[in-house]
């Protein structure tokens, strides 16, 4: 399998922020955000086995992490090392992914005990089917990285989405970090006009920055 780098930090991200877990960074990914803080650099990749990984995540275990969180990239596109790997884990494992493989969930979804989903424009019908997987699962939220000047349709047609498919769900609006070619964050009014949206048709919406930018950790 292909890796970018294992560590133990805390989680920045979703409803189990500030959680101690062990990330496992996969390399790759089949979509290019703007705002990626995790682009792909070919020299950052390590192919490695599951057993391998196992002998670099056995001590950071010391330190009583939550769980194991497996991202990226995108962890989906290497779903036979996943069958492979993820049963050795000693603890639940953690799955961050950008929600466009549907196909791909099927074959590991059992595996993963938590699921954060990022929902990306331009893919709805690949999210409905991804979240179809997941609805009836417990420890799932959905997220959405709000940039600045963002389309009120755009917003409008998310929710719409997100209604449809997973309106129970805790729905994360993550303010974006600057980064690459977005060079400014959303505004206060930015942030409370979409919540303001958001909050008309989802029950239990929140924003929650990326806290590990604040806290200076990976």
């Amino acid at each position: 399998m292909y890796i970018k780098d294992i560590f133990f930090s805390y989680q920045g991200e979703g409803p189990w922020v500030g959680y101690p877990q062990i990330f496992l960074r996969l390399y790759g990914c089949n979509i290019h955000c703007a705002y990626c803080d995790e682009p792909d650099f070919a020299h950052q990749r390590e192919t490695v086995t599951p057993e391998q990984v196992m002998a670099r995540l056995s001590p950071l275990l010391e330190k009583k992490p939550h769980s194991i969180s497996v991202t990226g990239g995108e962890p989906l596109l290497q779903v036979d090392a996943l069958k492979e790997l993820i049963p050795l884990f000693p603890i639940p494992a953690y799955l961050e992914t950008n929600g466009t493989l549907p196909r791909h969930l099927e074959s590991v979804v059992d595996l993963f005990t938590y699921f954060s989903v990022d929902y990306k424009p331009g893919f709805d019908r690949e999210f409905m089917e991804f979240m179809s997987i997941l609805a009836n699962r417990p420890n799932v939220y959905v997220k959405w990285v709000l940039t600045p000047d963002f389309p009120i349709m755009d917003l409008k047609k998310l929710v719409k989405t997100v209604e449809a498919v997973a309106k129970n769900l805790p729905f994360v609006i993550q303010p974006v970090t600057p980064f690459g070619t977005i060079k400014r964050g959303a505004s206060v009014a930015e942030i409370d006009r979409a919540f303001q949206f958001a909050k008309q048709c989802l029950p239990d919406v929140r924003v929650i920055p990326q806290t590990h930018k604040y806290m200076g950790v990976k």
